[in-house]
């Protein structure tokens, strides 16, 4: 995994490097305040033409109509580009945060790693206690049996690694004695360790000594760790079972295995293969006391031992996370592409009385249809550059066809343009009635103007009461969550006065 992403980013980098050499002239004019990725546009440039990803690309007629509908006076093949480079370097941005912290996790996690060369543990250092360490360990068979069902296993391991101790003496004679307590006093109420019918007694400490006991009972649903015996649904011929004290006394720790007659009980190969292990692996903890690491059991019967830590490296899991973002920004631009046009729809209805009625006024004050469109046109303009105001879509496609009208293009066809350019019905009905004065004169289309201005103005008035009506209705969560806010506020020092 850690070489993956090294890779990774050296190929982003020798993309970045080579895209620079071959970065075209449009690159360097790109509006920075508005392409906060433009630094790897060239690359992003350079993924869409040598991959042919721009022309797969560029035949999704929704994203194309969409980016001339959004970008009117602009020429529509660099926008497009534009576009497309945007989005792929958000992709690259994603890729490479993702990749560089799955990189860093990798690192971590290497330098933090407990299990060394495979085979060894670092045992702590003299005073710094026991540590106990989750293991994976994965058993694979070296040699064919048939008769085996099972061929590899993979089991979780809690492995108790002790602290370095210094070379002592076997273990002392209160150690016996406390034995002898133990033998004595465990039955509880029981007459033997045949018939086990009551609870057993589990002391924690030895009584006149500082020696402490641990009770690991061999199966827990049988005996639990406080002495309980859950015996109300065994058979007559009963269990055998083992509970395990051990015996600690300042740095020296003894284990007394003490067997009960319970229920006989079958263990599967599995668990006769787990027990096999952890008897193992203590057996070379207690060999390997004194040095500075414990080694770990390389087989197991039949069966060739691999050693890892239970908790996997984050680091591919941060590479898989990167990816899904990555996907997900990409489908999303699309969704944000489409949002832009549902806000042009509306933004343009809204705008629509406006421009109807300054064009109704210049009709009514002696000029043509051409001149008055050139004025509402002139003044958007005007106002657009000088004051800096917001572009309204509606005036763009005007002055697109007043640049039209001045190349030549017949009146009749760049005002139906006009309308199939929008593509909504109060557009396609204004080129239709400026084309057909053009067509039968102007008789009467001073009062069809009129008449279609103050049918929008109520469309207006009623498209003012819907967005209303939808703000209203979004304030009502945060209204909510103000309400329970206001009423934790009054009741929560009611209920502390009260308690008081």
């Amino acid at each position: 995994m850690l070489f993956l992403n090294i890779g990774i980013l050296i190929l982003i980098a020798i993309g970045y490097l080579y895209s620079l050499k071959n970065s075209c002239e449009w690159v360097k004019n790109i509006d920075r305040k508005e392409h906060k990725l433009y630094l790897l546009y060239p690359m992003s440039d350079l993924i869409l033409t040598k991959t042919g990803l721009e022309k797969i690309l560029n035949r999704k007629e929704q994203v194309t109509n969409s980016i001339k509908a959004l970008y009117v006076t602009s020429k529509p093949e660099v926008l497009q580009k534009l576009y497309w480079c945007s989005r792929i370097s958000l992709i690259l941005t994603i890729l490479f945060l993702f990749d560089l912290l799955s990189l860093f996790g990798q690192l971590q996690s290497a330098s933090n790693s407990i299990v060394l060369n495979g085979k060894y543990i670092m045992r702590p250092g003299y005073g710094e206690g026991n540590n106990e360490v989750e293991l994976r360990v994965t058993m694979e068979q070296t040699k064919e049996e048939k008769d085996k069902e099972i061929k590899n296993l993979s089991q979780d391991l809690t492995i108790n690694v002790k602290e370095r101790s210094y070379s002592k003496e076997y273990i002392p004679q209160f150690f016996k004695e406390a034995v002898n307590y133990l033998d004595t006093y465990v039955l509880g109420n029981n007459e033997s360790t045949e018939l086990i019918s009551e609870n057993l007694f589990f002391c924690n400490t030895i009584p006149g000594t500082s020696i402490t006991v641990e009770w690991k009972p061999e199966d827990y649903s049988l005996v639990q760790s406080d002495g309980k015996i859950n015996n109300e649904e065994l058979g007559e011929e009963g269990i055998n079972t083992t509970v395990t004290a051990v015996l600690t006394y300042q740095e020296q720790q003894t284990q007394y295995k003490m067997s009960f007659h319970i229920m006989p009980r079958k263990y599967s190969e599995e668990e006769i293969l787990n027990k096999r292990l952890e008897e193992e692996v203590t057996a070379l903890s207690e060999i390997s006391k004194e040095d500075s690491r414990m080694e770990l059991p390389d087989t197991i019967e039949n069966y060739r031992l691999r050693w890892s830590e239970k908790d996997e490296n984050k680091g591919s899991t941060l590479l898989f996370l990167g990816i899904v973002a990555a996907l997900l920004a990409w489908f999303y631009g699309d969704k944000e592409l489409d949002n832009q046009m549902t806000r042009r729809k509306e933004q343009m209805l809204l705008d629509y009385p406006e421009i109807i009625n300054k064009f109704t006024l210049l009709i009514n004050a002696g000029m043509t249809v051409k001149q008055a469109w050139n004025k509402v046109a002139e003044d958007y303009k005007d106002k657009f550059t000088q004051q800096g105001a917001k572009k309204r879509y509606a005036y763009e496609e005007m002055l697109t066809t007043a640049h039209e009208l001045k190349l030549g293009l017949p009146e009749s066809t760049a005002y139906e343009q006009y309308g199939r350019r929008i593509g909504l019905i109060p557009y396609i009905k204004f080129s239709s009635l400026i084309t057909q004065n053009l067509k039968k004169g102007n008789k009467g289309f001073t009062e069809l103007l009129m008449r279609e201005a103050m049918e929008a103005f109520e469309d207006r008035k009623e498209a003012a009461k819907r967005l209303g009506e939808e703000a209203a209705t979004k304030l009502l969560i945060p209204m909510m969550i103000m309400l329970i806010i206001v009423f934790l506020m009054i009741l929560v020092p009611a209920f502390w006065s009260f308690g008081m």
